[in-house]
């Protein structure tokens, strides 16, 4: 009897593959760097023996193929960076990177609530992955040509906008649309007027880049916590003294004096290291580590007035409370990871199991109301902790390796420098950036509005506006205002690219070398249509150039996991048609928002116009319930921070998970000015999500497939190492170990 051929996957099953086994291994990777074996095993330029006093050697076999993908393919090609000393990435910038992981930074379970690293690092990983999936899959190659210029769209529609998009990012990769940006900016600096797709690409470029600044610094819980961080380095910078520097004529003498501005240290200890007199002696800081530690001590500040305020708290935990949790704090890292693998395998609060460890007594002797001041001083003295580590790996290190970083990336740029401040006057580009972070602050503050019908926005904790009459609130600022913001701005930055393109022509052309070359990453799958294996479930491209390998892995699976894995194939690719729907829809509701801002505006007297920051708005999402912009990385954003452990809130109960805490800020975290309230994240979080789909179980597509597709992604990387030179090769030219399986 003749054997059954093996089954094939659907182009929308390699589709749904591809995306799991992306999504899943960029954010395994992305978390083990929170551990000092990743930086080590990484591969290629990092070194995995540390050693000062040999050449590095590179781990043939990455154990972050996907993060070593991108570096190599898109950042180690940057112009310039090729130029670094050759011991920039495995001794200065490794080492920076290895004393970050060395002081063991608090985890979320341990405060209790999502914090501002694994937010970002979340947000990261989405990211990071969608572009090595282009890597991976490239861009499938359509018949006939696409003629940009003759094109035309209806800009209030979402779906001709992500069809310019597509069309767009089709001719970047396999035509010639990367030269012709180039040559229209040198020409203008208008980009809309390249053609109808160009402006309607920019249109949605400028949505997705509103919705994505709404959802971290509006939706996210820390958003408020970070724009006090960007108000509180934006008030140290000294704008003034980088425009009078960038007055002087000479570019060694103006790159000369910038150095000296942010890098140079006065202090005893640098000059008796520069005499030689001392070595790796304290030297104190330069301008740029003096900002981070202000403003990390700021903040430290702030946290520890909140954790004094505890312990003087009425009904406080006992002195001997606090001290078994202060002395936990200052343990290594083993413990620290011991203590949380009791409390999830108890299900008791991180609280209890460390005084458990210390003396049982004193868990026992905790009441309700104690063991939650437990955990807010607990997360109050982590986040202390974090900040004084913080500014030790940054400001106080030795060797200084920060600096040594930023004083060799402006020797290897000084011909750069040199080149673009002799063809351009960059003064009124600082005081352009200046303006932009200035712009995007105020646009990030609380908005009057309108709300006759009722406050609506009391559910998201709204105040109404001192001094105003009853039918004015404040609301959080809406995707809307922030394209506004991009809207405004976008000229700042189109300015700058056409006095780049047309002055500086040798940078301009290396530049543009680099971006034709990166585009050919793309065009692995030039050739992929969008056939299907079997003639169901069509999905355009599939896995792209990575079908076929797909297609054999899963083929080496045995026939039930087969089966296994195809349902939650079906179910995941349902869920990804669901949140591209969603994302849609959600464009098109912000384009229609616009439309009414600008019609309401357009029937304003002309100086009764709204400015879009300080005046009563009108009709716009800000005065409705659905807040968020488009994009599917988002809603994948927030299922990874929702699937993040965190301890439970009683001495003994379930393990909570980031869902649980949407909205929740770490203790003692505060906004700008110091407020602790302005809007409920969580609130606006949960009404947003109640309607995006829960993500299905894919734990059978990664346990039998995630082990093949990291050696898939690894043979994608193949042989990667430094540049050969004709002067040293044995020197440059470092020897690949054979030890793929060792691990710290």
């Amino acid at each position: 009897m003749a054997s059954e051929p093996p089954a094939a996957l659907t182009s929308a099953q390699l589709h749904a593959l591809l995306d799991v086994l992306s999504h899943k291994e960029t954010y395994r990777e992305v978390e083990s760097f929170k551990y000092p074996y990743a930086i080590k095993e990484y591969g290629y330029p990092f070194d995995l023996e540390q050693s000062k006093h040999k050449p590095p050697t590179y781990k043939p076999e990455s154990s972050s193929p996907l993060l070593q993908l991108l570096l190599t393919r898109l950042i180690l090609t940057v112009p310039g960076v090729g130029d670094l000393p050759p011991d920039f990435w495995p001794s200065k910038f490794q080492g920076l990177m290895t004393g970050l992981t060395d002081v063991d930074l608090s985890e979320s379970y341990d405060k209790g609530a999502l914090g501002t690293r694994k937010t970002l690092a979340a947000l990261a990983s989405v990211i990071h992955e969608a572009v090595t999936r282009g890597i991976l899959g490239g861009v499938a190659k359509r018949e006939g040509n696409i003629d940009l210029q003759k094109a035309t769209y209806d800009t209030t529609q979402a779906s001709e906008l992500e069809r310019a998009w597509n069309e767009c990012v089709h001719e970047l990769v396999h035509g010639n649309l990367a030269d012709e940006l180039f040559d229209h900016f040198i020409k203008t600096e208008d980009l809309e007027s390249h053609s109808p797709a160009v402006a309607a690409a920019a249109d949605y470029a400028i949505l997705h880049l509103a919705a994505l600044l709404h959802h971290i610094l509006v939706l996210s819980s820390e958003g408020q916590y970070l724009v006090k961080l960007i108000q509180n380095v934006q008030n140290l910078m000294p704008y003034t003294m980088v425009r009078q520097t960038l007055r002087i004529g000479n570019a060694a003498t103006m790159l000369n004096g910038m150095i000296r501005i942010f890098l140079a240290k006065m202090s005893v200890g640098a000059v008796t290291n520069w005499f030689g007199l001392t070595k790796d002696a304290d030297d104190g800081m330069n301008l740029m580590q003096r900002i981070i530690s202000l403003v990390l001590s700021w903040d430290a500040s702030e946290f520890r007035r909140q954790a004094d305020k505890i312990e003087s708290t009425k009904d406080r935990p006992s002195k001997e409370h606090f001290a078994a949790l202060r002395a936990h704090i200052a343990l290594p890292r083993e413990a620290h990871e011991e203590i949380r693998k009791v409390s999830l395998a108890d299900k008791k609060s991180i609280i209890v199991a460390i005084l458990d460890s210390s003396n049982p007594k004193l868990a026992a002797s905790l009441t309700e109301s104690q063991h939650q001041l437990c955990l807010e001083w607990y997360s109050a003295q982590l986040s202390v902790r974090d900040r004084e580590e913080l500014i030790k790996a940054f400001c106080k290190s030795q060797p200084d390796y920060l600096t040594e970083v930023m004083r060799d990336a402006a020797s290897t740029y000084e011909p750069y420098i040199r080149s673009i401040h002799g063809s351009i006057d960059l003064r009124p580009h600082v005081t352009s950036m200046e303006t932009f972070l200035n712009d995007l602050l105020e646009t990030s503050k609380p908005k009057q509005v309108n709300t006759g019908s009722g406050g609506k926005w009391k559910m998201f904790g709204s105040e109404k506006v001192k001094g105003s009459s009853n039918n004015v609130e404040t609301r959080p600022p809406s995707v809307e205002d922030y394209a506004a913001f991009l809207r405004r701005n976008r000229h700042l930055l189109y300015k700058y690219l056409h006095d780049f393109a047309k002055n500086c022509t040798d940078v301009r052309d290396k530049f543009r070398n680099w971006a034709k070359e990166t585009v050919k990453n793309f065009v692995s799958a030039s050739e992929t249509t969008a056939a299907d294996a079997t003639g169901t479930g069509t999905r355009p491209g599939a896995a792209g150039a990575m079908s076929e390998t797909l297609q054999d892995l899963f083929a080496q699976l045995s026939p039930e996991t087969q089966q296994s894995v195809q349902a939650s194939l079906d179910s995941h690719a349902s869920y990804l048609s669901k949140l591209e729907d969603l994302s849609s829809q959600r464009m098109q509701r912000v384009l229609d928002a616009m439309k009414d801002r600008d019609s309401n505006s357009n029937t304003q007297k002309p100086d009764d116009k709204d400015d879009g920051k300080k005046n009563p708005t009108g009709r716009e999402s800000g005065d409705g319930i659905d807040m968020s912009g488009p994009g599917v990385y988002l809603m994948r954003w927030e299922g990874l921070l929702d699937g993040t452990l965190i301890t439970p809130a009683t001495p003994q109960g379930a393990i909570r998970r980031g869902k649980d805490v949407k909205g929740e800020k770490a203790w003692g975290k505060t906004g700008p000015g110091g407020a602790k309230d302005g809007w409920d994240a969580g609130a606006i979080a949960r009404e947003e999500e109640s309607v995006v789909p829960d993500a299905p179980d894919v734990s059978a597509v990664v346990d039998a497939l995630e082990e093949g597709f990291r050696k898939v992604v690894n043979e994608a990387v193949g042989k990667v190492g430094p540049p050969l030179t004709s002067t040293s090769t044995s020197t440059a030219t470092a020897k690949v170990t054979d030890s793929a399986s060792s691990s710290v």
